[in-house]
């Protein structure tokens, strides 16, 4: 198999492991299903562009984590945009064996969970958002805010502890 397959069938694995967390990563942050869908291409493009050129990413989760956090400020930065998020899509309520009061509770803690999210310090709410929605391993997630494992457990603390006040103040 020759070097250009080789990079070809290593992009496709990588791409059917990670869509998924990337464009949830994405969603989470921008709300809206057609624009994280484009930010999610993008963000594969871009890593697609440095395989080819021939640049050595030692940790492609990292890479496209950062390059979609990157993307996703450029995208805040380029219009007026506000986070919104529509709850219903993002946290499946559709089970039909928890009854209508249940997902009245779901739903509405849900809201009060991504209300006090959005109140988070941007790292934070990332650190956050990587490491318990997509469980992302600790070390993938200090790669993604460029800080240590150490200093990425005290971060997640730190907003866990926040988030805790947030919820109890409201």
């Amino acid at each position: 198999m020759d070097n250009d397959n080789i990079k070809k069938e290593n992009f496709s694995k990588l791409y059917q492991e990670k869509i998924g967390k990337i464009y949830r990563f994405i969603y989470l942050k921008i709300g809206s299903e057609p624009i994280a869908q484009d930010i999610a291409a993008e963000t594969f493009t871009r890593y697609w562009q440095q395989v080819c050129r021939d640049k050595d990413i030692k940790n492609p989760s990292a890479f496209l984590f950062r390059t979609a956090h990157n993307l996703v400020a450029d995208h805040y930065r380029s219009r007026d945009n506000r986070y919104n998020l529509d709850i219903d899509k993002y946290f499946s309520l559709k089970d039909d064996k928890v009854d209508i009061e249940r997902k009245a509770v779901l739903a509405d803690d849900a809201k009060q969970v991504h209300a006090a999210l959005a109140r988070l310090r941007g790292d934070w709410r990332q650190a956050v958002s990587l490491y318990y929605i997509d469980k992302a391993p600790i070390g993938e997630v200090a790669q993604s805010l460029d800080k240590t494992e150490a200093a990425t457990r005290v971060i997640i603390h730190r907003a866990l502890k926040q988030l805790r006040r947030i919820i109890e103040e409201a």
